[in-house]
């Protein structure tokens, strides 16, 4: 059975905003776990998720350098606020586009994950990384697929967060994707929308009234982790993520 968690991200404003109100809604949704965002930089997170009884399984963090976003990673500062949260998980929330034009970049993102994987299963934690499009619109490596290639690079205890949303953008069949990958895939992210370009700025929809022919990844993917994600939520984030967790309790 598919474990349901939640992508804070998508509830940035409302978080910024109303803290307390927000992870209290949160709370209330039946969720089995959260996703946090950016753990090395809010030291308010283990204190304020232990009071409204959430619990985060997963998080985005900057384990490795993104040039494209001007961010540098912080793996020492990102551990220890892991192991203060009790995470299972750790993703790379994405690497520079330009990175995945050339197999040499693509190297080098496996190879920067890889030299941190020692570090971080010590402390019982398993690191990742989460796409966008580019990684599936970029060109083939010597015949291979670019994600393919990258994921051929990896170590083989880097785990996999497919977002099923970019991968469709990018033109990939999502549960073939998923049974060529196996258990490297472990979380999906689950969203909706026009299937616009990652940096269009298009809003995210509720799920099921998009664009995504969602059953079929939820069929292919019932051992997973589902988190819910909103890149941009345009009308009401809390009772959007409502609405989407219901559907996906439906299934």
């Amino acid at each position: 059975m598919a474990t349901l968690s939640l992508q804070l991200y998508t509830l940035r404003e409302p978080l910024t905003s109303d803290r307390d109100a927000t992870l209290a809604a949160v709370a209330s949704m039946g969720l089995d776990e959260v996703e946090p965002f950016g753990i090395e930089n809010f030291d308010w997170l283990p204190d304020a998720l232990a009071a409204h009884g959430l619990k985060a399984g997963s998080a985005h963090a900057g384990l490795i350098d993104i040039p494209d976003f001007g961010m540098v990673g912080n793996p020492e500062k990102v551990l220890a606020t892991a192991q203060a949260l009790g995470l299972r998980t750790i993703f790379q929330p994405a690497s520079s586009a330009d990175q995945w034009q050339s197999g040499d970049g693509i190297r080098a993102v496996a190879d920067a994950l890889n030299g941190l994987v020692d570090r971080f299963a010590d402390a019982g934690i398993a690191i990742g990384y989460h796409n966008h499009d580019w990684e599936f619109l970029a060109p083939e490596v010597d015949g291979t697929p670019a994600y393919e290639f990258f994921a051929s690079r990896l170590d083989p205890r880097v785990v996999l967060e497919v977002d099923t949303y970019w991968a469709t953008a990018g033109g990939r069949d999502v549960p073939a994707l998923l049974a060529s990958l196996g258990e490297r895939v472990t979380h999906l992210h689950v969203k909706d929308g026009p299937l616009a370009p990652s940096r269009s700025g298009a809003a995210n929809v509720v799920l099921g009234n998009g664009s995504m022919d969602l059953p079929p990844i939820l069929d292919a993917s019932a051992d997973r982790t589902w988190v819910v994600e909103f890149d941009l939520a345009a009308v009401d984030p809390i009772d959007e993520v409502r609405q989407s967790v219901e559907y996906l309790k439906a299934r």
